[in-house]
Parts: structure tokens; sequence; C-alpha cells
């Protein structure tokens, strides 16, 4: 076959993780990836990654293990009961194998640094391109950017993030056909592509470590991973280097839930704000919240059920699919589950140009199930984490839960367990041994 041109949009995680891919499964194959950043550098929005055994199983295929574990850290998973009289831990979260930490800038230096170890020559980088839209046909993708450039591809991959103009450009096309025959289903096609609020707002902070050391030395954040649980609220911090504590404090309007959000996603808020907020939470999270030093508020928003990651010669990778909360802690775990997957689906040496539909369709027959349930799972445990009665397991008490009840808050955090168990019982491999059987039944009716 020919040269196979592959257009990644977008320098985050995801996108660079399909490079390396790439990188580290092009055989024979003359392949040539272009790289477009819409910023004028590759940069991450949000503070700290978690990486659980599924992630650290690929990066090891990958060789970047040590890399990535001569920066993480991994600290103990503690769950608390804050917003009682008298707070107290409940569970200490078991973790096979375990799960680590690092800034979501340090991950992305990591991809960086594995590129451009062999200076690959099938890799262009082009930044300040923001892709606006793509036309497709039977040979390639035409992309169009906000600078008025065009650009030509045998296959898209729109990794932009919940805001992908990629995921926009092709639930319109979705729309335009299905229109033709079925106007109600363009309008649900077009409405499953819009991101929606979860009615969590997320308000993010930054502690210094050794500044919290000096002011409040006992604090349970300088060496543990707490998730503090309240009525309507919650907490998650963790250190994330050996200087710096990820603190996000969660405020939940169950009415809110897939709703449309109006107003700005992120915005600036005041320590003053979450104090008011998280009033009634323990002396612990004051301490965290007077040392803080600027707080920004998220909405936070999810991609639920998107019936398509890929259509022709495009397909969606990370939050451009399935963007979800932070409660599962695996929204950066599965846009490096789908890199994996469909980096090495078109590596394979048998794919050749005409493959290239059908290659993209097992992508999305493969990772869309998985992870749209794990943005399902991530709202539930948002819910659980806040104590709301519709989110608890059956036969745990919500009023028994509110005032502390050990008993059933030992319930609840095996249930929690329980969910978690996706993290670390089966491995990538296995979705990737059948995707690899499934393009050959591809590759044999050539």
């Amino acid at each position: 076959m020919g040269r196979l041109t592959i257009a990644i949009c977008g320098g985050g995680i995801g996108g660079l993780c399909l490079a390396v891919v790439l990188k580290k499964f092009v055989d024979s194959k003359d392949i040539v990836i272009d790289l477009y950043e819409a910023g004028p550098k590759f940069a991450e929005t949000g503070a700290g990654i978690t990486a659980w055994e599924r992630t650290r199983s690929i990066l090891r295929t990958l060789g970047m293990a040590d890399a990535f574990d001569q920066r993480a850290l991994s600290f103990p998973v503690i769950f608390r009961k804050s917003d009682t009289t008298e707070p107290f831990s409940f569970h200490e979260f078991s973790v096979p194998k375990g799960s680590v930490s690092l800034p979501r800038n340090e991950m992305l230096n990591i991809l960086v640094e594995q590129l451009a170890l062999e200076a690959p020559s099938f890799l262009r980088t082009h930044f300040s391109k923001r892709l606006v839209s793509y036309e497709q046909d039977l040979d390639g993708v035409t992309l169009r950017f906000e600078d008025n450039s065009t650009a030509r591809a045998d296959v898209l991959v729109g990794a932009e993030g919940i805001g992908s103009p990629t995921r926009k450009t092709m639930y319109a096309d979705l729309a335009q056909r299905a229109r033709t025959h079925d106007a109600i289903r363009a309008e649900e096609l077009l409405k499953a592509s819009q991101p929606t609020w979860t009615g969590t707002y997320a308000y993010r902070a930054l502690l210094d470590r050794e500044k919290l050391r000096q002011a409040a030395p006992d604090n349970m954040m300088l060496d543990k991973t707490v998730i503090w649980f309240g009525k309507g609220r919650h907490v998650v911090s963790y250190p994330i280097s050996p200087v710096t504590i990820n603190v996000v404090f969660l405020d939940t309007n169950p009415d809110g839930l897939d709703q449309v959000h109006s107003g700005p996603p992120m915005a600036p808020s005041s320590k003053q704000t979450v104090a008011y907020i998280f009033q009634n939470f323990e002396e612990d999270i004051r301490a965290a919240i007077q040392n803080a030093d600027e707080v920004s508020r998220w909405a936070v928003s999810h991609i639920r059920r998107l019936p398509q990651y890929a259509d022709g010669r495009v397909a969606l990778l990370g939050d451009s699919a399935h963007a979800m909360s932070p409660h599962f802690a695996a929204g950066a775990g599965q846009a490096i589950e789908d890199a994996y997957i469909l980096g090495r689906l078109l590596a394979h040496p048998t794919v050749q140009h005409a493959h290239i539909p059908a290659v993209l369709e097992i992508y999305d027959t493969v990772r869309r199930p998985i992870a749209a349930d794990a943005v399902e799972r991530s709202l539930r445990l948002g819910g659980m984490y806040e104590l709301q009665a519709d989110c608890l397991p059956a036969g745990v008490d919500a009023d028994k839960l509110w005032a502390g009840d050990e008993h059933e808050l030992a319930a609840l955090a095996e249930a929690m367990q329980e969910m978690h168990r996706f993290h670390w019982e089966t491995m990538p491999e296995r979705e990737w041994e059948r995707a690899e059987r499934m393009l050959e039944e591809v590759a044999g009716r050539a």
C-alpha cells in the first residue's frame, strides 16, 4: 500500500499517546502523522491524574513505565465522613497492584519525551492549528482550520476534548444523512453529541505542601489520598508531587443533571465562596481552604451514550467521545486505552487504505461499550460520595448514612470497592486481542 497519512487533532494526553502507540507498533508500513494542536504549545488543563493497573499495563507495553513511576506518587486512599460533629475515617480503599498520581503536565512531558527520543520522521507537529470542520470523500478527509488553511489525510482522529469540532462535524454529517428519511433520528443524533452538565461544580485548588504542613502539621491531606464524604458535596485531595497537593471541592445540584449548562465552563472563584459552601466540613478542610492560593470553579460536564465514535475515515478519542466526571479517576486512562486500541489497529501490517472505515468500526465496537460504562460508573460514584439517595446500593439507608452510621458506611464502601474492580480485574490487552481477531477477519475478506 502507499503512504498512510493520519491527522491527529489535539495534542493532549490522548492525542500524544496515539502518536506514541503508532511509533511503537509501526513496522514496515509507511505512516505519516500530522499532529495539529490548537494552542501555541502542548499543554494540559487540570492538575492531576490517577493511573490504575489498566493504564499502567499500557505504559509498560509502551516502555514508559519507568519514566512514569519515577515521577508519580502513591498514597493510601482513605474514605472519611467529614460533615458530622465528630468526623471519622471509615474505610481504607484496597487497590490491588496499586494506583499512582502525578501532575497532568508531567504525563504530557513523558509522552513528548517518548516522541522526541528518536525524532521520528513520520511525525510532523503543527501548532496554532485549530480545526473548524472537515469533509470526507471515498479517498480521504479534507481538514479546514481556523486560519483558512486546509490539509489532507487518509484518517482523521479528533482528540480535542469535550468541545471537539471533529465530533460536531461528525454528528452534523450523521444528522444530515438521517434527516432524509428520519427527522426524529436526526435530532436525536444532534442532541446526543452535545455535552450536558452533571449538576456539579468543581472548585479546584493547588496547595503548597510545606505551607500546609506549617499551618496544620497533622492535616490528613499531607500524606494520604482522601475522599471526604458529605451530604450533597464532597472533597477529593491527593499529593501530586513532593511540593503540591491537588484539592477538588465538589458541590452538586441533582436537578442540574443532563441539563445544558449556562455560563462559562470555567470561572475564577474565591476561598470565601468555597469556605461558605463547605462550612460544615471538618477542620482539615477549612485549613486547606485557608491555605489555598487561587481557586477556580469548573462546571463538570459529560457526554453520555454517544451512539458512535467513528464515521467513515474519522474517529473520536478521549473526551471528544466520552468526557466524564472525575469521580472514577478514569478520564485520562480511558483516553490512553482508546489510543492503545486505535493505534495498534492502524499500525497493523494487514491494514490497507480501503480497510480504514472497517478498522475504525472495529475500534468503535471494542472501545465504546467500555468507555460508556466508565462514564456511568463515574457519575454514580460521585453520587455515592455525596450520599445521594438515588445513587446508593439497594438496602443502604440514606438517612443513616447522613447521620454517620458506621455499618451503613461500611456497606457503601464495599459497594464502591466493587465498582472499582474494573481498574485491575481485566486488562486492555484482552480488548486488543479481540480487536485483532476482528481485524484479521476484515483482512481475510479483502
